[in-house]
Protein backbone atom coordinates (compact mmCIF):
# COMPACT_ATOMS: atom_id res chain seq x y z
CA UNK A 1 0.00 0.00 0.00
CA UNK A 2 2.97 2.50 0.25
CA UNK A 3 3.21 2.72 -3.95
CA UNK A 4 0.28 5.51 -2.97
CA UNK A 5 1.69 7.87 -1.64
CA UNK A 6 4.31 8.16 -4.24
CA UNK A 7 1.37 8.18 -6.36
CA UNK A 8 -0.65 11.19 -4.80
CA UNK A 9 2.41 13.25 -4.86
CA UNK A 10 2.98 12.92 -8.10
CA UNK A 11 -0.29 13.87 -8.98
CA UNK A 12 -0.47 16.42 -6.55
CA UNK A 13 2.90 18.12 -8.33
CA UNK A 14 1.76 17.49 -11.58
CA UNK A 15 -1.80 20.11 -10.94
CA UNK A 16 0.06 22.41 -9.00
CA UNK A 17 2.58 23.01 -11.37
CA UNK A 18 5.90 24.44 -10.36
CA UNK A 19 5.82 26.54 -7.15
CA UNK A 20 1.96 26.04 -6.73
CA UNK A 21 -0.45 24.90 -4.60
CA UNK A 22 -4.40 25.45 -4.41
CA UNK A 23 -7.13 23.31 -2.71
CA UNK A 24 -6.24 19.93 -4.82
CA UNK A 25 -2.54 19.97 -4.34
CA UNK A 26 -2.76 21.29 -0.01
CA UNK A 27 -4.88 18.19 1.11
CA UNK A 28 -3.24 15.60 -1.29
CA UNK A 29 0.30 16.92 0.39
CA UNK A 30 -1.22 16.54 3.76
CA UNK A 31 -2.77 13.06 3.04
CA UNK A 32 0.89 11.62 1.51
CA UNK A 33 2.07 13.17 4.97
CA UNK A 34 -0.61 11.37 7.34
CA UNK A 35 -0.06 8.15 5.51
CA UNK A 36 3.28 7.77 5.83
CA UNK A 37 2.83 8.72 9.76
CA UNK A 38 0.07 6.11 9.64
CA UNK A 39 -3.34 8.23 10.43
CA UNK A 40 -4.95 5.89 7.47
CA UNK A 41 -8.18 7.85 8.54
CA UNK A 42 -6.68 11.54 8.63
CA UNK A 43 -5.66 10.69 4.83
CA UNK A 44 -8.71 9.60 4.01
CA UNK A 45 -10.30 12.58 4.58
CA UNK A 46 -8.01 14.44 3.41
CA UNK A 47 -8.27 12.80 -0.03
CA UNK A 48 -12.02 13.47 0.52
CA UNK A 49 -11.61 17.42 0.55
CA UNK A 50 -9.54 16.96 -2.47
CA UNK A 51 -11.89 14.82 -4.49
CA UNK A 52 -14.39 17.20 -3.57
CA UNK A 53 -12.42 20.65 -5.11
CA UNK A 54 -12.03 17.98 -8.03
CA UNK A 55 -15.72 18.21 -8.51
CA UNK A 56 -15.91 21.75 -8.19
CA UNK A 57 -13.37 22.17 -10.62
CA UNK A 58 -15.49 20.08 -13.41
CA UNK A 59 -18.84 21.92 -12.14
CA UNK A 60 -17.20 24.90 -12.91
CA UNK A 61 -16.06 23.98 -16.39
CA UNK A 62 -19.54 22.23 -17.17
CA UNK A 63 -21.17 25.79 -16.22
CA UNK A 64 -18.71 27.23 -19.10
CA UNK A 65 -20.18 24.60 -21.30
CA UNK A 66 -23.38 25.89 -21.24
CA UNK A 67 -24.13 27.31 -24.95
CA UNK A 68 -25.30 30.97 -25.53
CA UNK A 69 -28.79 31.51 -25.93
CA UNK A 70 -30.09 31.71 -29.71
CA UNK A 71 -31.29 34.56 -30.93
CA UNK A 72 -34.67 35.57 -29.96
CA UNK A 73 -33.70 33.71 -26.54
CA UNK A 74 -31.80 34.90 -23.16
CA UNK A 75 -30.30 32.89 -20.32
CA UNK A 76 -30.50 32.88 -16.85
CA UNK A 77 -27.95 32.34 -13.90
CA UNK A 78 -26.65 28.88 -13.92
CA UNK A 79 -27.21 26.74 -11.01
CA UNK A 80 -25.11 24.00 -9.37
CA UNK A 81 -26.57 21.77 -7.16
CA UNK A 82 -25.78 18.50 -5.53
CA UNK A 83 -28.80 18.44 -3.29
CA UNK A 84 -31.79 16.50 -5.12
CA UNK A 85 -28.90 14.08 -6.67
CA UNK A 86 -26.79 13.63 -3.47
CA UNK A 87 -28.23 10.28 -2.58
CA UNK A 88 -27.83 8.98 -5.79
CA UNK A 89 -23.76 9.82 -6.35
CA UNK A 90 -24.65 13.03 -8.95
CA UNK A 91 -25.07 16.64 -8.92
CA UNK A 92 -26.08 19.02 -11.58
CA UNK A 93 -25.33 22.54 -13.27
CA UNK A 94 -28.24 23.90 -14.85
CA UNK A 95 -29.68 26.95 -17.04
CA UNK A 96 -33.07 28.63 -17.44
CA UNK A 97 -33.71 29.81 -21.53
CA UNK A 98 -36.12 31.94 -22.00
CA UNK A 99 -37.76 33.13 -25.22
CA UNK A 100 -38.46 36.81 -25.28
CA UNK A 101 -41.67 35.68 -27.20
CA UNK A 102 -42.85 33.30 -24.49
CA UNK A 103 -41.88 29.77 -23.53
CA UNK A 104 -38.72 28.53 -21.76
CA UNK A 105 -36.38 25.48 -21.58
CA UNK A 106 -34.85 24.39 -18.79
CA UNK A 107 -31.53 22.91 -19.54
CA UNK A 108 -29.71 20.23 -17.23
CA UNK A 109 -26.19 18.37 -17.24
CA UNK A 110 -26.55 15.59 -14.72
CA UNK A 111 -23.29 13.64 -13.18
CA UNK A 112 -23.08 10.58 -11.55
CA UNK A 113 -25.80 8.39 -10.14
CA UNK A 114 -26.01 5.08 -12.17
CA UNK A 115 -29.96 5.59 -11.71
CA UNK A 116 -30.02 8.61 -13.81
CA UNK A 117 -28.20 6.96 -16.26
CA UNK A 118 -29.93 4.23 -16.47
CA UNK A 119 -32.98 6.34 -16.88
CA UNK A 120 -31.56 8.08 -20.02
CA UNK A 121 -31.00 4.42 -20.88
CA UNK A 122 -34.03 3.15 -21.12
CA UNK A 123 -35.65 6.48 -22.34
CA UNK A 124 -33.87 5.54 -26.02
CA UNK A 125 -34.92 1.28 -25.88
CA UNK A 126 -37.06 1.36 -28.92
CA UNK A 127 -39.76 -1.00 -26.97
CA UNK A 128 -39.94 2.17 -24.31
CA UNK A 129 -39.83 4.88 -27.07
CA UNK A 130 -42.47 3.19 -28.50
CA UNK A 131 -44.95 3.20 -25.48
CA UNK A 132 -44.27 6.58 -24.74
CA UNK A 133 -47.18 8.60 -26.77
CA UNK A 134 -45.82 11.69 -28.53
CA UNK A 135 -41.84 10.43 -27.82
CA UNK A 136 -39.67 10.17 -31.14
CA UNK A 137 -35.52 9.90 -31.16
CA UNK A 138 -33.46 12.65 -32.67
CA UNK A 139 -29.46 12.82 -33.50
CA UNK A 140 -28.21 15.66 -31.23
CA UNK A 141 -24.66 15.33 -33.13
CA UNK A 142 -23.78 11.78 -33.03
CA UNK A 143 -25.31 11.18 -30.10
CA UNK A 144 -28.93 9.26 -29.89
CA UNK A 145 -31.39 11.26 -27.78
CA UNK A 146 -35.69 11.04 -27.15
CA UNK A 147 -37.32 13.90 -27.33
CA UNK A 148 -41.84 14.18 -26.20
CA UNK A 149 -43.98 16.75 -26.68
CA UNK A 150 -47.05 16.83 -24.95
CA UNK A 151 -49.27 19.80 -27.40
CA UNK A 152 -52.21 20.07 -25.16
CA UNK A 153 -49.62 20.84 -22.22
CA UNK A 154 -47.62 22.68 -24.72
CA UNK A 155 -44.62 21.16 -22.32
CA UNK A 156 -42.27 18.62 -23.59
CA UNK A 157 -38.74 16.65 -22.69
CA UNK A 158 -35.15 15.85 -24.21
CA UNK A 159 -32.90 13.54 -22.80
CA UNK A 160 -29.66 12.19 -23.90
CA UNK A 161 -27.48 9.72 -22.55
CA UNK A 162 -23.67 10.82 -22.73
CA UNK A 163 -21.76 7.45 -22.34
CA UNK A 164 -23.23 6.66 -19.00
CA UNK A 165 -21.77 8.94 -16.95
CA UNK A 166 -24.23 11.94 -17.47
CA UNK A 167 -27.09 13.21 -18.66
CA UNK A 168 -28.36 15.99 -20.47
CA UNK A 169 -31.69 17.31 -19.54
CA UNK A 170 -33.63 19.91 -21.51
CA UNK A 171 -37.35 20.46 -20.33
CA UNK A 172 -39.52 22.81 -22.30
CA UNK A 173 -42.92 24.82 -20.98
CA UNK A 174 -45.38 27.25 -22.71
CA UNK A 175 -43.54 25.40 -26.42
CA UNK A 176 -45.71 24.73 -29.55
CA UNK A 177 -43.45 22.56 -30.54
CA UNK A 178 -40.36 20.37 -29.70
CA UNK A 179 -38.08 21.93 -31.99
CA UNK A 180 -36.55 24.60 -29.72
CA UNK A 181 -35.49 21.91 -27.64
CA UNK A 182 -33.72 19.99 -30.44
CA UNK A 183 -32.18 23.76 -31.65
CA UNK A 184 -30.72 24.56 -28.21
CA UNK A 185 -29.55 20.99 -27.40
CA UNK A 186 -27.65 20.82 -30.97
CA UNK A 187 -25.64 23.51 -29.24
CA UNK A 188 -24.32 21.99 -26.82
CA UNK A 189 -20.65 20.71 -27.21
CA UNK A 190 -21.55 16.90 -26.09
CA UNK A 191 -18.11 15.90 -27.06
CA UNK A 192 -16.44 18.46 -24.02
CA UNK A 193 -19.14 17.61 -21.85
CA UNK A 194 -18.73 13.76 -22.29
CA UNK A 195 -14.63 14.35 -22.00
CA UNK A 196 -15.17 16.73 -18.63
CA UNK A 197 -17.27 14.11 -16.74
CA UNK A 198 -15.29 11.20 -18.10
CA UNK A 199 -17.44 9.30 -20.59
Amino acid sequence: MRAIAPALLGLALFLAGPGRADEVTDPLDQAKRLYEEGDIAGALAELEFATQALRAKIAEALVASFPEPPPGWRVERTEESGGGLAFLGGSAVKRTYRRDAGGSVEAQILTGGGLLQGFAQMMANPQVLAAQPGAKRVRIGRESAVVTFDGAQRSGQLVVDLGGKGTLLLQGSDLSGPEPMVELAQRFDLARIKQLIGS
